[in-house]
């Protein structure tokens, strides 16, 4: 005899069909994962960049660095930051030069060398010296930043440095702010790196203050051409402070990116 369905029966059917079919599949897909984590032995385990293990990491390349006879030391928690925005950025291919690492402390003395550029493959400083901040910013200690045209300040976060040019100022290197709300607008304010005069060994030998900017991370003109050559074309700069809310709210810092081991291996 052969079996009549209503319209209404043979949409009831579809439909428990349908659901099985969604629910067969989402189970399999949650059971049979296609991407299972892979051992610890491998080295391809997953690290947080908030975890135990990089800050583990961090220690590690802190204590392998090596200074020379008259460079100050860079504090672990400035470096611990660096290299967190660092390892985020080479990751995400924003680097063309992953060699040096350029870190600037402002919430140092004025008149202590607070800048640094570690070569990450030998582990040493390649470079360290005095930097200027901004006129607004401060008088001996930066405090106050912004990223706003004509605030005279200097503005905190990871940069990638790109072309040398000669300006007002002779040769200068342009710096791209890759932060919203804290130095996106670095390149249009003409934030870059150059000399000046009003920053020199003759100036701290004398116990003056050294000078300060418009916001540019302003250094000796006797080391200028040797830092821009250096860091210039698509590495990575940073300027540290602890200030609450760059710490608490830059993209950067607080990304929940997970390396494996072999990625921290810089």
């Amino acid at each position: 005899m052969q079996t009549i369905f209503t319209k209404r029966e043979i949409g009831t059917k579809c439909i428990v069909i349908l659901f099985l079919f969604l629910f067969s599949n989402a189970y399999s897909t949650k059971t049979v994962p296609k991407n299972p984590p892979t051992s610890k032995a491998d080295g391809n385990e997953l690290i947080s960049l908030a975890s135990d293990e990089f800050n583990a990491f961090t220690q590690r390349v802190y204590n392998e660095i090596t200074y020379t006879s008259g460079q100050d030391s860079l504090s672990l928690e400035a470096l611990s930051s660096a290299l967190k925005g660092y390892l985020f950025l080479k990751h995400t291919q924003e680097l063309s030069d992953t060699q040096y690492l350029t870190v600037i402390d402002f919430s140092k003395h004025c008149n202590t060398k607070r800048l640094w550029v570690i070569d990450l493959i030998n582990k040493n400083i390649k470079i360290n010296e005095w930097v200027a901040h901004g006129n607004r910013s401060g008088n001996e200690y930066a405090n106050s930043f912004s990223n706003q045209h004509s605030s005279k300040k200097s503005s905190l976060g990871f940069y990638v440095t790109g072309n040398p040019y000669y300006g007002r100022n002779n040769l200068s290197l342009k710096l791209h702010g890759l932060e919203p709300n804290f130095n996106s607008n670095a390149f249009s304010r003409g934030v870059v790196i150059h000399g000046a005069d009003y920053i020199s060994p003759t100036i701290v030998n004398r116990n003056e203050r050294i000078g300060r900017s418009f916001g540019c991370p302003a250094v000796s003109k006797s080391i200028n051409k040797t830092l821009i050559n250096t860091i210039k074309e698509g590495t990575c700069l940073f300027i540290y402070y602890p200030n609450q809310s760059y710490m608490n709210n830059s993209r950067i810092l607080n990304t929940s990116m997970y390396l494996t081991i072999h990625d921290l291996v810089i």
